[in-house]
């Protein structure tokens, strides 16, 4: 059997040499990082999921059953529901700010070579110890480009490409929020295009993988919807009673998938930040030049 090469970090690659190296490095790493992911995000956005997704669709329910046509049935509908979107709302965001935490430490334990050895509970530290500024560094790039894009869409996707190695910029370097915002410019400003390429192609390599799980979710989803829509108008309601329960579980399954693929996007853009730094600064040269001259 032939022995498969560990993935090397820090190396110049082009295009599709990241894309494959992408896929390459969660496949070699799948166990202790997708273990890690399972444990410490997936639970949490399981929830989180079945929260909104229960609450999307007993309003939907109210629309198409009882509460229609009723102002003060829906309004009522509304505030019950209003608490667990709250709760379902804030649980997404924990579990996205875990989620970016375990990934990009786990990235930053193989750049150090710490991998090989690492458990679950190490990440969980890890990850824990680094969550605030993670969710620090997303909130004040996320306000970025919700402005830009806000402006208009062309100079929305400036921030977010110039942006987009700020988690990998601290997991690697440690430099902060702010600072991981201004590595990241510097590193992509004079790669501007290339970055946006790499960054529309995984986001279409994420949603198509996304629409082929949740396929027959759409498709019964669309049934029922369907079905609701009939009754409603003819006045038999059919299929209302359990639309809240399916949105539900709909939309945890959404939430898995979504957490599951999302590592593919982080991996992406931390080969494209050890492409650009071996470019510019030739980090991993000066390391092996180092080494031979410890050695």
């Amino acid at each position: 059997m032939q022995n498969v090469v560990p993935v090397q970090l820090r190396q110049v690659r082009d295009f599709g040499q990241i894309i494959t190296d992408t896929f390459q490095f969660l496949k070699q790493n799948r166990g202790p990082l997708f273990r890690a992911i399972a444990v410490i995000c997936l639970p949490i956005g399981l929830i989180a999921g079945f929260l909104m997704g229960k609450t999307v669709g007993d309003i939907q329910s109210l629309a198409f059953g009882m509460g229609a046509g009723d102002p003060d049935t829906m309004l009522r509908g509304l505030i019950t529901n209003f608490i667990p979107m709250i709760i379902g709302y804030l649980l997404v965001i924990v579990a996205y700010v875990l989620l970016i935490s375990v990934v990009h430490e786990y990235i930053r334990a193989y750049s150090l070579g710490e991998h090989h050895m690492i458990t679950t509970k190490d990440l969980w530290d890890r990850a824990r110890g680094q969550a605030g500024t993670y969710f620090g560094t997303g909130f004040l790039s996320g306000l970025l480009i919700m402005v830009g894009f806000i402006l208009c869409i062309l100079p929305g996707f400036y921030p977010l490409t110039v942006l987009s190695l700020v988690f990998i910029c601290h997991a690697i370097e440690r430099t902060g929020a702010t600072g991981s915002m201004a590595r990241s410019n510097n590193l992509v400003k004079d790669r501007f295009w290339e970055t946006l390429g790499l960054i529309l192609i995984i986001g279409l390599i994420n949603m198509v993988i996304s629409y082929v799980i949740m396929l027959p979710f759409t498709i019964v989803g669309f049934v029922v919807g369907f079905n609701n829509v009939l009754g409603a108008v003819d006045g038999s309601g059919g299929g209302v009673t359990w639309l809240g329960t399916f949105t539900a579980i709909q939309m945890a399954v959404q939430m898995a998938v979504g957490m599951l693929i999302h590592p593919i996007s982080s991996v992406a853009m931390g080969l494209k930040y050890f492409t650009l730094v071996e470019e510019k600064e030739g980090a991993g040269l000066r390391q092996k030049l180092e080494g031979f001259e410890q050695a």
